[in-house]
């Protein structure tokens, strides 16, 4: 079977798409695209479905009419992953659908099904997983061996549009107390020096090591000491980097989340904060016991094991099966 993703970003060209090469499909990722290549690809791969996924630069008017359009004369059914939602879904997700018309939707959010379903759209709950080929214990070097360290993009914009996210609680009992008694943490992703507002004083321009090539990220997750984890929600959906970082081996202290505490152990296979002082706890604590935190960091690595990508395109394929779309 052939699976044609429509896709140019790092963040998912090295997840879902390996996942389903590795259950033994075969699989192009059509890269930046124009009408020629839409039309190349869908008619010389002629695949059994065209996945797309996210929010990304892909996701033009233009690109998106082009590909449905495209799709429905070779007849060929899309699928979504709408990995934006729960917080996006108006925005961004029933849009694209609108758009593309897809045949089922996979959403990361549980919430979100009813929505889809009562729009006619057939939706089926996928979270995120991880790539063990690409996150994956490694040699450690120098740059990326720090004592704590924080993989993320900052998104001030979006705790500015949304006063009330958990982004924004998970910022104050993680890193802000850390900011606050002047402990280092080095910042990997964009607009950490846009985030005064949110902590109270800036961070350390020396700390501040900007944007991180997706696929050198594992390095910082298992070479840190610390893992520093932001959740996006209280009792939904965990983060992508959640399985990225227990996949890469590391050590992740994280913010309280229902769905986190469900899949994994807490003190077992990472650990979880509820406050500011027990982040602050957490971190002088495990700084100081290295074999408690290499322990940890086995447990939680074990524990990842089934969240790969190819267990969520088994996952994507005996759904549609089910359905009779493939």
């Amino acid at each position: 079977m052939n699976i044609l993703f429509f896709e140019n970003d790092d963040r998912f060209i090295f997840g879902l798409p390996l996942g389903f090469r590795d259950a033994g499909y075969k699989i192009i990722v059509s890269g930046t695209i124009n009408e020629e290549k839409v039309y190349k690809l869908l008619k010389k791969f002629k695949p059994a479905m065209v996945i797309l996924m996210g929010w990304t630069t892909q996701h033009t008017d233009y690109n998106l009419k082009l590909i449905s359009t495209a799709c429905d004369e070779l007849t060929i059914p899309i699928i979504y992953w709408a990995t934006e939602d729960p917080t996006f879904i108006n925005e961004f997700s029933i849009p694209l659908i609108k758009k593309t018309n897809p045949k089922h939707v996979f959403t990361v959010s549980k919430s979100c099904i009813s929505i889809y379903q009562s729009l006619g759209i057939e939706a089926t709950h996928l979270p995120f997983a991880y790539q063990p080929s690409l996150h994956t214990p490694v040699k450690c070097e120098d740059w990326c061996s720090k004592d704590i360290a924080v993989v993320a993009n900052a998104y001030p914009n979006v705790l500015n549009w949304d006063k009330n996210h958990y982004r924004k609680k998970s910022l104050e009992i993680l890193i802000k107390p850390l900011i606050d008694n002047n402990v280092p943490i080095d910042f990997w992703g964009k607009h950490w020096d846009k985030m005064d507002s949110f902590l109270g004083k800036p961070i350390d321009k020396k700390c501040i090591h900007g944007y991180i090539n997706y696929l050198q990220s594992n390095k910082i997750y298992r070479c840190s000491k610390i893992n520093i984890g932001l959740q996006n929600y209280k009792d939904e959906l965990i983060t992508m980097r959640t399985f990225e970082i227990l996949g890469s081996c590391g050590f992740l202290i994280t913010s309280y989340n229902l769905r986190l505490c469900e899949l994994f152990t807490p003190n077992d296979d990472l650990i979880v904060s509820s406050c500011k002082e027990e982040t602050l706890e957490y971190v002088d604590f495990y700084s100081k016991h290295d074999t408690l935190r290499e322990k940890i960091k086995v447990n939680g690595n074990k524990a990842v094991q089934i969240h790969t990508y190819r267990n969520r395109a088994e996952k994507i394929i005996s759904t549609l099966k089910k359905e009779g779309i493939i």
